[in-house]
């Protein structure tokens, strides 16, 4: 286990592993999913496939969704109702997401990232925001395939480094400099590209072996990702690769 979590530990730390997170969406880019085929599973257990026909956006969150089944019944359901809403990725969002997990979990994890990138859905669940109240609201997952341990999503007020353009196109978003860690249930967390190394020892705290291995190391924003990765593999629910 020792030598395992070594291996762990030197992956992460090279230069390859970019921030391998899903692209997230802006506020301009939520209509865009509106028409577009999806499943929303209920906390109920129900799960029903339509389209999402409409929504509410507060402060960057999806506070309400509007969903059409196959069969032509309409709803309207808040973040309480819902478990997760998958939407289909149309060409070019699912261009943007293998674009920002090119670099990283390649080596590590082929069968995660396989996911990620094949992957045919924009994935959103309920969790709780990080304000007083707690708020519910349906969230952008960036991390599907290694949330086990640490659920990674998109921060709304993030202030994004700049993408790239060509001839005044915008044809890559900038990367993210904060995320919402939630963890067990609990409220959402806002990590910060700042304060990351400062706060890496109390995010990752509930798996001291981990917290071991990198005791030490240098530890750098480009690799968050890859930390969420091996918290998943050595104490969410993934599973450790082996030889």
């Amino acid at each position: 286990m020792k030598m395992l979590l070594m291996i762990l530990a030197t992956a992460v730390a090279t230069p390859a592993l970019g921030q391998g997170f899903i692209a997230s969406i802006d506020d301009d880019d939520f209509s865009a999913l509106f028409g577009r085929p999806a499943i929303v599973k209920l906390v109920s257990g129900d799960s029903l496939s339509g389209k999402m026909t409409g929504g509410t956006i507060i402060n960057g969150y999806l506070s309400t969704i509007k969903f059409k089944t196959d069969s032509g019944e309409t709803s309207k359901f808040k973040p309480e109702d819902v478990e997760r809403l998958s939407i289909k990725a149309g060409k070019m969002a699912k261009l943007a997401m293998i674009s920002e997990a090119g670099s990283s979990l390649n080596e590590m994890a082929k069968a995660n990232f396989n996911e990620i990138v094949d992957r045919e859905y924009i994935i959103f669940e309920t969790a709780r925001r990080s304000t007083k109240k707690g708020t519910p609201r349906l969230m952008q997952l960036l991390n599907p395939g290694f949330d086990g341990g640490i659920k990674v999503f998109a921060d709304p007020n993030a202030r994004k480094t700049m993408g790239l353009s060509i001839g005044g196109a915008k044809l890559l978003g900038g990367e993210d400099k904060s995320f919402l860690f939630v963890q067990g249930g609990e409220k959402a967390v806002v990590v910060k590209k700042g304060s990351y190394k400062e706060n890496f020892a109390e995010l990752y705290e509930k798996c001291p072996a981990m917290l071991g291995e990198f005791k030490g190391e240098k530890l750098k924003w480009n690799d968050v990702a890859g930390h969420v990765w091996v918290y998943d593999r050595i104490c969410g629910s993934g599973t450790a690769p082996t030889g």
